[in-house]
């Protein structure tokens, strides 16, 4: 089982390795609609206990490496984490949520290479990969930027408000 480190200040935002008392912050944006339509179980109301099962089924996982961020002043502002990793192909799905009252601020832009480095470099990936909803050009941009390349579209993958939508799979080879 490859370590984790508990903290580390990256680019003015800290890492830490997710702990159970991070339900408090989880159950701030859990429940957003818009924030949370990313995942696929996003019609359902999360209670604490909800979270409590997920983030100890988190914890006890070989597969899952999440962390809660911070910025510089000690405000929460998210979670991200690598996921359903395969460790005989050497990959695994990265996630990114940003609280709402801190969109468009530039977090996203440090969680993303946090991240990214410490799949690489901690864990040893080959490649890494995620989804975002077709409509959703910002992150596609995002994530071009720095160095993800789309594979593929998924039709009508996600069904949400009463439609289906398509998402797109982006993903990034480690070249070290």
């Amino acid at each position: 089982m490859v370590d984790y480190e508990l903290s580390r200040i990256i680019m003015g935002i800290m890492m830490k390795k997710l702990k159970l008392g991070d339900v408090n912050h989880i159950m701030t944006w859990v429940n957003d609609p818009e924030v949370v339509k990313n995942l696929q179980h996003f019609n359902k109301k999360f209670t604490r206990k909800d979270e409590e099962k997920y983030v100890k089924k988190i914890l006890a996982s070989k597969n899952d490496f999440v962390f809660s961020f911070f910025d510089k002043t000690g405000e929460y502002i998210g979670q991200g984490g690598v996921h359903q990793i395969s460790w005989e192909n050497k990959l695994g799905r990265l996630s990114i949520i940003v609280k709402r009252e801190y969109w468009n601020k530039g977090f996203a832009q440090e969680i993303l290479p946090a991240l990214t480095d410490y799949a690489f470099k901690k864990l040893g990936l080959h490649k890494v990969w995620l989804m975002h909803w077709k409509e959703n050009k910002k992150a596609g941009h995002l994530y071009k930027k720095f160095g993800f390349v789309k594979e593929g579209a998924l039709k009508d993958e996600y069904f949400w408000q009463g439609k289906y939508h398509d998402m797109i799979r982006m993903a990034i080879i480690n070249r070290a």
